[in-house]
Formats: structure tokens, sequence, C-alpha cells
């Protein structure tokens, strides 16, 4: 599979002002592109390095490779191998001008990759950052992998302001109370909600994310990684068929739309 036809529809897209267009890379993994013309990859896993470390495999090509790839700007929410890929950042930092983001952990580690520190920032909880015309605010995360050596203290959230338009990236997280008041302390409404839902290695199950779109009041809700690994179950907690949140959304009386996006499918998002 090569990944040029992907990237030709980015390329290719216009982005109505009032919008900014996402494409699912399986995973948390997204390509947001704006207006502008700006393209941010979050959490992209391109490559297929965590099946030397554990032997999983990617359930299924990657959309876009790492030698293809262009983004203006980079995002890891933590740096597990599948959300900080270490066979394809090193790469997109080299065949690109990239600049990258993501927590103290993440930085340390791209700064033994041999990536400038003048190309990368580091992100804080509460901390807004600029990049061209995104504005960038981690939010909290809890993300407990329970695997010895594996823990990520520092990982995060995402809210994206698309020029008014604000999404929620909730990268890997389990179900937080503070992840409840972001729909409280923020100065506009979140629109649209991407949401871990498979349940297990310390996320949110289908369940929980349902309910956290209910309490946030999001106009659209996207589930993701529920879809990435071949051949693996999750356990018995896991909830990798995204109808439960669907399901569940609707019980609860969900006002949004719940997209269940296929890998490289995009959306447009409207405030």
């Amino acid at each position: 599979m090569t990944s040029q036809p992907l990237l030709d529809i980015i390329d290719q897209t216009q982005v109505a002002p009032d919008s900014v267009m996402a494409w699912w890379l399986g995973g948390t993994g997204f390509v947001f592109k704006t207006a502008l013309g700006t393209q941010l990859y979050v959490d992209p896993y391109l490559s297929n390095c965590v099946s030397g470390i554990f032997g999983i495999e990617r359930g299924f090509p990657t959309p876009i490779r790492a030698e293809d790839a262009r983004p203006q700007l980079v995002i890891a929410t933590h740096w597990h191998e599948d959300h900080l890929d270490p066979a394809s950042i090193p790469i997109i930092a080299a065949q690109s001008q990239s600049h990258f983001m993501g927590p103290p952990s993440c930085i340390a580690r791209m700064a033994g990759w041999g990536i400038g520190r003048h190309r990368m920032t580091a992100l804080t909880v509460g901390q807004t950052q600029s990049f061209q015309d995104i504005q960038i605010t981690p939010v909290p995360a809890r993300h407990i992998a329970g695997v010895p050596g594996w823990e990520t203290d520092d990982a995060l959230g995402l809210l994206l302001d698309f020029g008014g338009l604000c999404v929620y990236h909730s990268g890997d997280t389990e179900y937080d109370l503070r992840l409840r008041a972001l729909a409280y302390n923020q100065q506009r409404p979140i629109h649209a909600a991407l949401l871990v839902i498979n349940g297990a290695g310390g996320n949110m199950n289908a369940h929980e994310a349902a309910l956290l779109a209910w309490q946030l009041g999001v106009q659209t809700v996207i589930p993701m990684h529920h879809q990435l690994w071949k051949d693996f179950s999750g356990g018995e907690q896991a909830t990798l068929d995204p109808q439960l949140l669907v399901d569940t959304y609707q019980r609860l009386g969900g006002a949004g739309e719940v997209k269940l996006l296929a890998v490289g499918e995009g959306i447009v998002l409207k405030a």
C-alpha cells in the first residue's frame, strides 16, 4: 500500500475558514488540515516498531509512510511507541521542516534522536501554545498502562483551537473527573471530541467514553484506538466495538453525532 493517495487527498483538500479537516490514521493518530493549509499530525504511528517490543503487529498497512509525510507540526500526547514512534519521528524530522511538541518525556527522547532543541516545544497542562493558525492547550490525562517501566506521568490530552473551532483529543487516558470539568472551564464550548474507547492498557472503555462525550456536550464524537493491532483482543476489559459507544451515548440522551471513521477516512469538523 502506498501512502500517496491519502497524501494527495490531504494536499488537494481545500478547507473552509470555519472548519478543519481531520483524517484518522488508526490508533489515536490523526492528521488535521486548517483553512490556511497547516498540517498537524497528532500521535502518528506510521511504522510497525511495536512488533519488535511486544510482538504486536499492525492490523493494517500505514495509510501514510514516514518517508512521505510533510507536516508542519507533530504532537505526541505521551512517549509510548504507538504515539511517539521512534521508527518514524526521526525520518519525518530529517525529511521535513516540521516542528515537534509533546510533554517533557517526549522532548527528551526526540532530543536523543538528534532533533534540534529549536524544533521542539515542551507541553505542560494548562499552558497554551500557538503554532501558525492553531492554539494548543494541553489538558490532563491519566494513563496508567500497568506495565513496569512504561509509566507515563506526563501524558496529556489536547484542546486544539482552530480559529474558534475547538477539538478535544483525549490522548490515552482513563476516565477522570478532570476531563468532565473541561466542559465548564473553557471560554468556548468543545465542538468535537476524539475519544479512546479500547478499555485496555490504561484507557477509557466505550461506555466511559460515551459518558464523557455526553458530559462535554459536543456536536461530534469520534471513537479511536479501537483499531490498530492485528489479532489483539485486549483482554476481558477491552471494548473494541465502537457501536458500544453509540448505543451507550444514545441511551444517555447524547445530542451530538457519532462518526465511526475507517482508517484513512476524513471528516469535516465545523463549529
